[in-house]
C-alpha cells in the first residue's frame, strides 16, 4: 500500500483489501496482518485527511476482528506496533498515528486489543499511559487533544477506566485549566465519566467515602456548568459543543442535572437546533441528545416483588444508605420535566432521530417515546404532534434493535388504550399494530402483555377490519392462552378482547361449533363465576352474544352448573350483569318449551319478575326491563305463563305499569300459543300464512314493549340494530327491536 499514492489508488486498493478479507479464507487475513500494508492501513488513522479512506481502513480493521482464530495474533502484532509508535518514537506523527489508531480500536466496542495497549507488561518499567503522562507537555497541541480524546473514548470500558484513573487523574484536572476549549472539554466528558464509576463503587462505603461522593458531586455539578456553557456558546466550534453535548449525557444520569437541563429551555432550544443543523454529519452529537432526552425522561424502575424483597435484603446487608433514592427521581418530578420538555417540541427532533441510521439511536428514540405516553395526559399531544407516524415506522420498518421495537410498540399501545382508534390511528395505521401487538402478547413481560390486550380491545372495537386481522394472524389462540395467566389483569384484558373479537363472525362461527368449542365455553361459563367483577362481566358478555346460537345455548344448559351460574348472575346488583343474564335466558328460552321450563324449574321467572317491578327499572335498568318482557312473552308462549298471571293481575290493580306490562307480554305470549296450537291442529296454514302470523305477533309484542318506551324514556335514544346483528341467528318471537342492539351494552 502505497501512502503517497492518490487518495482515488488508495481506496481502490481498500476496497480490494476489504473483498480479500469478506470473501477470501483466513490465510489471506493473516498474511496481511503479518504485512507492511497492516502497518500502513493503521496508519491512516493518524495520517489521512480523508474520511472515505479512514471508513475503509475501519471497516477493514472491524472484519479481521471478527476473525476468531487470527485474534491472539491480531493484538500481538497491534499492540507491538502501536507501542513502538507511541513510547519509542520520538516523532510526533508516529506518536499521533499510534494514538488515533488506538482510538479507533476503542471506537470498535469490547475487545482486547485496546485494554492490553493500555496495560503494563511484566517485563515493562511502565505502559503506554505513564509515557503519555510523561511527555505530554512537550507534545503538539494536536497530539494532545488526539491523548484526551483517546482517554475519553477508552472510558467506555470498565478495566480501561481504573487504569485512566490510576495514571491519568492528575493531568486531566489540570487540563480543566487549559485555554484549547477542545481539550478542555474532552478533559471534562473524561473526568465526568470516572467520577460517575467512583460513585457507583464508593456506594454503601464508610464515612469517609461518603465525603469523597460529596466532594465528586460538587465536582459534577461544576463541570455540568461548563458543558451547559459551551453549549450555549455560539462561537465554539462545532467539536467543542459535540464533546460538550457528550459530557451533559453523562452528567444527566445524576438527577440534580436532570432538573438542570429540563428547566433550562434555552439550552434544549439550542440542543435541539444543533441536533437539526448536524442531522447528517455528526452521529456522535445525535446519539448524546437521544441519550440526554432518555436520561431526563426516564421513570424509575418499578420492581416486582421478588425484586422487592431482594432489594430489602440488600438493605439489611449494606445499610439503608446505600440505597437511598434520590427525590428528583421520583414519578412527578419526571412527569414535571417531560411537560417541560413537550411544551418546546420535542416530537420534531425524535421526529430527525428517527431517521438516523443507528439502530442504537433509533431505540434510544423508542424508549424516549414510551416514556413520553407513560403520563396519560401527554398521549394526546404525541399524537398531534405526528408522533404515532413515528412510533409505526419504528416498529414495522427495519433499523431498529428487537428491544427499541418493543419499546415502540408498547407505547403505541399505551396510546391506544385511552385514545380514540379514529382518531389516533387513520387509514391502515390501526391494522398495521395488530402484529406488533400480537408478538408483544407473546413477550414474557406481564404489563407489556396487559398493554397490548387493551389496545387489541380497544382496536377491535370500532372496526370489523382489525377483528379480521387479528383472526387472520392467528391471534385467537394466543389470547385464549392468556386467559390462564397467573395475573389477575392479564387474564381479564383477555377475557375482554375475546368478548369484542365475538363480533367477527369466524370468531362466532368458531365458539358456536359444539365439536371444537365445548372447552371454549366451558372456560367462559366459569370465568362467569370468577370473583374480579370485570372478568365476569367480559365473560358473560361474551357468553350473551354467542347464545343467540342454538348449539351454544344447549352447551351451556349441558355445564354442570350452566343455569345456576346463569342464576347467580341474574341475581347480582349490577345492572350490567343482569343485562347478560337476561339475553341468554331469553335466547335459551327461544330455543323450545324443554329449554324453558328449565329456567321455569331454576325460578328463573321469579327473579325476572322482581327485576321488572323494581322502580329503579324504568332508568337505569330499562335494557334489563325490556330483556325480562321479552322473555315473558316466550313463556308465555310455551304456555309457561301461570307462575306470571296471579301476580301480574294484582300488580296491575294496585297501578303498578311495570305488572301490567308483564301481564300483557305473557298474555301476547298466550295468546300465541293458543293460535299456533289452533293453526296447527285443527287448520295448519301454508307456509305464506304461517309468516305472515309470526309477523302479527312480532308487531303486537313490539307494540305492547313500545308502549313502556312512551312512559318512560325518549324513543329517540334507542339504538337500532346495527350491522352485526346480521350475522347472528334471529330469535323466534322477540323483541326485536333490542335484540342486539347495541354490541358496547354486552362488551363493556
Amino acid at each position: 500500500m502505497d501512502l503517497s499514492a492518490s487518495e482515488e489508488v488508495q481506496i481502490s486498493y481498500l476496497n480490494s483489501i476489504l473483498q480479500k478479507v469478506n470473501l477470501t479464507e483466513d490465510n489471506f487475513s493473516e498474511t496481511f496482518i503479518r504485512s507492511r500494508d497492516y502497518i500502513n492501513l493503521l496508519s491512516q488513522f493518524g495520517s489521512s485527511k480523508s474520511r472515505k479512506i479512514i471508513s475503509l481502513s475501519l471497516l477493514i480493521l472491524t472484519k479481521l476482528l471478527e476473525k476468531n482464530q487470527l485474534k491472539k495474533e491480531l493484538k500481538v502484532i497491534t499492540k507491538k506496533q502501536i507501542v513502538k509508535w507511541i513510547s519509542d518514537s520520538i516523532k510526533q506523527q508516529e506518536k499521533l498515528n499510534g494514538i488515533k489508531a488506538l482510538s479507533a480500536i476503542f471506537n470498535l466496542g469490547e475487545n482486547n486489543i485496546g485494554k492490553s495497549c493500555l496495560e503494563r507488561d511484566d517485563n515493562d518499567e511502565g505502559s503506554i499511559l505513564t509515557d503519555l503522562m510523561e511527555f505530554a507537555e512537550f507534545d503538539k497541541e494536536e497530539v494532545r487533544e488526539s491523548i484526551v480524546e483517546m482517554l475519553s473514548i477508552a472510558c467506555s470500558q470498565e478495566q480501561c477506566r481504573k487504569l485512566i484513573k490510576l495514571n491519568c487523574q492528575e493531568y486531566l484536572s489540570k487540563l480543566m485549566r487549559s485555554k484549547n476549549y477542545k481539550i478542555k472539554s474532552l478533559a471534562a466528558v473524561t473526568l465526568t465519566k470516572l467520577m460517575l464509576d467512583d460513585k457507583l463503587s464508593l456506594s454503601g462505603g464508610g464515612n469517609q467515602e461518603k465525603k469523597k461522593i460529596v466532594s465528586e458531586e460538587e465536582d459534577e455539578n461544576e463541570l455540568a456548568g461548563l458543558f451547559r456553557n459551551l453549549v450555549l456558546n455560539e462561537e465554539s466550534e462545532i467539536d467543542v459543543r459535540v464533546n460538550a453535548i457528550e459530557g451533559l449525557a453523562y452528567a444527566s444520569l445524576k438527577p440534580t442535572v436532570k432538573e438542570m437541563i429540563a428547566h433550562h429551555p434555552t439550552l434544549l432550544r439550542e440542543i435541539f437546533k444543533l441536533a437539526k443543523e448536524q442531522e447528517n454529519l455528526n452521529n456522535n452529537l445525535l446519539y448524546g441528545v437521544a441519550v440526554i432526552l432518555l436520561n431526563i425522561t426516564l421513570y424509575r424502575k418499578k420492581l416486582s416483588e421478588n425484586e422487592r424483597q431482594i432489594l430489602k435484603l440488600k438493605k439489611i446487608a449494606d445499610g439503608e444508605s446505600s440505597f437511598e433514592i434520590d427525590p428528583l427521581d421520583e414519578d412527578e418530578y419526571v412527569e414535571t420535566r417531560i411537560k417541560q420538555i413537550m411544551k418546546l417540541g420535542v416530537n420534531q427532533t425524535l421526529n430527525l432521530l428517527s431517521k438516523n441510521q443507528s439502530q442504537i439511536i433509533r431505540q434510544l428514540v423508542s424508549n424516549i417515546f414510551l416514556n413520553l405516553a407513560t403520563d396519560q395526559t401527554n398521549r394526546g399531544i404525541i399524537v398531534q404532534q405526528g408522533g404515532v407516524k413515528i412510533l409505526i415506522s419504528l416498529v414495522i420498518k427495519e433499523g431498529n434493535t428487537k428491544e427499541g421495537r418493543v419499546f415502540a410498540t408498547q407505547a403505541l399501545a399505551k396510546i391506544a388504550i385511552t385514545m380514540n382508534p379514529n382518531l389516533a390511528f387513520r387509514g391502515e395505521r390501526s391494522s398495521d399494530l395488530v402484529r406488533p401487538l400480537l408478538n408483544l402478547c407473546q413477550g414474557e413481560n406481564e404489563l407489556c402483555q396487559f398493554e397490548s390486550l387493551m389496545a387489541l380491545t380497544n382496536l377491535s372495537s370500532v372496526d370489523n377490519d382489525i377483528r379480521m386481522r387479528i383472526y387472520d394472524l392467528k391471534g385467537i389462540p394466543i389470547i385464549e392462552n392468556l386467559q390462564f395467566s397467573e395475573n389477575t389483569l392479564v387474564r381479564r384484558a383477555a377475557t375482554e378482547c375475546l368478548c369484542n373479537m365475538m363480533f367477527c363472525e369466524p370468531v362466532y362461527e368458531l365458539y358456536s361449533d359444539p365439536q371444537s368449542s365445548i372447552n371454549k365455553i366451558t372456560i367462559l361459563v366459569a370465568f362467569s363465576e370468577i370473583d374480579d367483577f370485570e372478568t365476569r362481566r367480559a365473560a358473560s358478555g361474551a357468553l350473551a352474544i354467542l347464545s343467540t346460537n342454538p348449539n351454544v345455548c344447549k352447551m351451556i344448559l349441558d355445564r354442570p352448573r350452566g343455569i345456576q351460574i346463569l342464576k347467580d348472575l341474574f341475581n347480582e346488583d349490577s345492572s350490567e350483569i343482569q343485562h347478560r343474564a337476561i339475553e341468554c335466558l331469553k335466547n335459551i328460552a327461544n330455543i323450545d318449551k324443554d329449554k324453558a321450563e328449565l329456567l321455569v324449574k331454576a325460578d328463573l321467572h321469579k327473579r325476572m319478575l322482581e327485576l321488572v317491578k323494581e322502580g329503579k327499572a324504568r332508568n337505569l335498568e330499562i335494557k334489563s326491563t325490556r330483556h325480562g318482557i321479552a322473555l315473558s312473552a316466550q313463556l308465555g308462549f310455551y304456555g309457561l305463563f301461570h307462575s306470571f298471571f296471579r301476580e301480574s293481575i294484582y300488580g296491575f290493580f294496585r297501578g303498578n305499569v311495570d305488572h301490567f306490562l308483564v301481564l300483557l307480554a305473557t298474555v301476547t305470549g298466550l295468546g300465541q300459543f293458543i293460535g299456533s296450537w289452533l293453526l296447527n291442529v285443527v287448520l295448519p296454514p301454508s307456509s305464506e300464512q304461517r309468516e305472515e302470523i309470526v309477523a302479527i305477533a312480532r308487531a303486537n309484542l313490539e307494540q305492547a314493549t313500545n308502549s313502556s318506551n312512551n312512559n318512560s324514556i325518549n324513543n329517540d335514544n334507542v339504538k337500532q340494530p346495527d350491522e352485526q346483528a346480521t350475522l347472528l341467528p334471529e330469535a323466534v318471537i322477540n323483541y326485536i327491536a333490542f335484540q342486539h342492539h347495541e354490541e358496547n351494552d354486552i362488551c363493556g
